[in-house]
């Protein structure tokens, strides 16, 4: 969208004072914002009241090293391969292997293992009501080598315990501030029109 304005001779001339023709952007290191960026970031009073000069800055996507561009927008799979941006992108993409060759791995997934048998199985479930208490899902999924998912999966407490343990949490809810009650509900509310069509 072009927006169109009228202007006098006189001012354009003292524009023309103003402006910088060196090429130049200057670089804003971080986000604009009075707040933490990290904690604050959807804050939005903090990029009011930052005090920053006006005019224009080279502020890259904090999510990108050399902010939007066609490796982002448009990945290199989907051009033709005369199209002369493949050159454009290896350039801006040539660092990115060394990036993330030493970036720290952030979760690594663990291997899955089919190693417990069908008397395996059976060993859980007469363990689980022989004593629930001490034979926990952690407890179970250390002994066995597995995760407290396919414990639960696999085998389920005594009717008793899980009466137990509905009174505990009852007697939790019922300590909870009014505001807290009324948040949960809320939330309750929220997941059940998630699914509806």
């Amino acid at each position: 969208m072009v927006r169109l304005f009228s202007t006098s001779a006189r001012a354009a001339k003292d524009l023309s004072k103003i402006i910088d023709k060196s090429g130049k952007l200057p670089k804003i290191v971080g986000p604009a914002t009075i707040y933490n960026p990290k904690s604050s970031a959807s804050n939005y009073k903090g990029y009011l009241k930052a005090k920053i000069p006006a005019g224009l800055y080279y502020d890259p996507a904090p999510s990108s090293i050399h902010g939007s561009t066609n490796s982002e927008t448009i990945p290199k799979s989907f051009l033709p391969a005369t199209d002369p941006r493949h050159d454009i992108i290896d350039d801006l993409t040539q660092g990115n292997a060394e990036i993330s060759r030493v970036a720290p791995v952030l979760h690594e997934k663990g291997e899955k293992t089919y190693h417990l048998k069908p008397e395996d199985i059976a060993e859980i479930r007469r363990l689980r009501l022989e004593d629930p208490v001490k034979n926990s899902r952690k407890a179970l999924a250390k002994k066995f080598n597995c995760s407290p998912l396919f414990i639960s999966i696999v085998s389920e407490p005594p009717k008793e315990r899980k009466t137990e343990m509905n009174q505990v949490l009852e007697t939790i809810k019922s300590q909870w501030h009014p505001k807290r009650a009324l948040a949960r509900a809320e939330r309750k509310k929220r997941k059940e029109l998630w699914y509806r069509a």
